[in-house]
């Protein structure tokens, strides 16, 4: 009998290691390309990326699915964010709603850096070499809702790297679902972000030799997976009325290259009146297991002649940078209920 036991727990912990490899470990520095990973939008930075099932006009960069909720006929959304050493982030996406099923969005990506002194083991101070290094990222969406309560959508997207004079491009592509249940407002979502083939850097890059300080030309790189993505989350109004609107979410984020995440998060919102609906909102969650573990902010929706301008702030703690924050606006046209 124990025999049997010890031989159960063997084969139960191999399975368990082939099946969930590194379950809840660390995977730093297997995938190139992290730029891939900031969130464009304010809003689902302030709900710490738990905005899976959140529909918004930003949060296609999280799950292509929610594409298809888009009510309007055009939905604008800009968001910028700033983290130490003047390093800025800035995002932008267009959706258009092509028929009452279907919606095309348009989005890109930017990150920029200061250029960068160079250094060697011989001039630790400087060589007076400056080189640069620079992410921007294309892509296209298309949502479609299927049924009344299940959309899908897919996201293709071109991804280029330059460092110094290496550059690296590739493709890369997300796929996400919406599932609305039934039960009250609950919806469900899946998500798979940034996967592609392994990306590999192209170009000549002067290296030198110590210690006879020979300069060579180096074009041999390297390749790393994309930083590939598998999330699971959930939300629902848990109080929504014409001048109130409380939201709960949860997600489940597993990343190819860092430990597993569970988040939770939450935003309160109330209009003003009938005669001025403006929307107020205030958001907050928490991410354990995770270098961005907190987050917070606002967002006011002011209603236009035509159109509805809403700015959204977002403060988060990202170890071990500190304090970042977003700023981002979304524009869409107005509904007359």
């Amino acid at each position: 009998m124990r025999w049997r036991t010890l031989a159960g727990v063997l084969i139960f912990t191999q399975l368990s290691a082939q099946v969930l490899p590194q379950f809840g470990e660390e995977r730093v520095g297997i995938s190139t390309a992290a730029a891939l990973k900031f969130l464009g939008s304010a809003r689902s930075a302030a709900l710490v990326g738990a905005a899976l099932a959140v529909p918004d006009a930003a949060a296609s960069w999280l799950n292509p699915a929610l594409a298809a909720e888009q009510k309007g006929t055009y939905a604008v959304a800009l968001v910028s964010q700033r983290f130490v050493a003047e390093l800025w982030y800035h995002a932008a996406c267009v959706g258009y709603r092509l028929a009452e099923p279907a919606t095309l969005v348009l989005s890109a990506a930017t990150l920029s850096v200061p250029p960068i002194e160079e250094t060697t083991e011989l001039r630790p101070y400087g060589t007076g070499r400056h080189f640069r290094f620079g992410h921007w990222n294309v892509g296209v969406t298309y949502a479609h809702r299927l049924t009344e309560q299940f959309a899908a959508g897919i996201t293709l997207r071109y991804v280029q790297e330059r460092w110094a004079e290496a550059t690296l491009r590739g493709l890369v592509w997300d796929a996400g679902t919406l599932y609305w249940t039934g039960i009250g407002s609950l919806r469900l979502a899946v998500a798979i972000s940034h996967f592609g083939f392994p990306l590999r850097a192209v170009g000549t890059v002067p290296t030198i030799r110590f210690p006879a300080s020979a300069v060579q030309q180096r074009q041999d790189f390297q390749s790393f997976a994309p930083p590939t993505l598998f999330r699971i989350g959930a939300a629902a109004e848990v109080l929504q009325t014409e001048a109130q609107r409380w939201t709960w979410a949860v997600a489940v984020e597993h990343p190819s290259d860092e430990a597993e995440s569970y988040a939770v998060a939450s935003e309160y919102g109330i209009r003003f009146s009938a005669a001025f609906p403006a929307e107020l909102s205030f958001r907050a969650g928490i991410r354990a297991n995770a270098p961005e573990w907190w987050a917070a902010g606002v967002g006011v929706a002011l209603p236009l002649t035509t159109v509805v301008l809403r700015i959204d702030y977002a403060l988060s703690a990202r170890e071990p940078v500190g304090l970042v924050w977003r700023l981002g606006c979304v524009l869409e046209p107005l509904r007359v209920p």
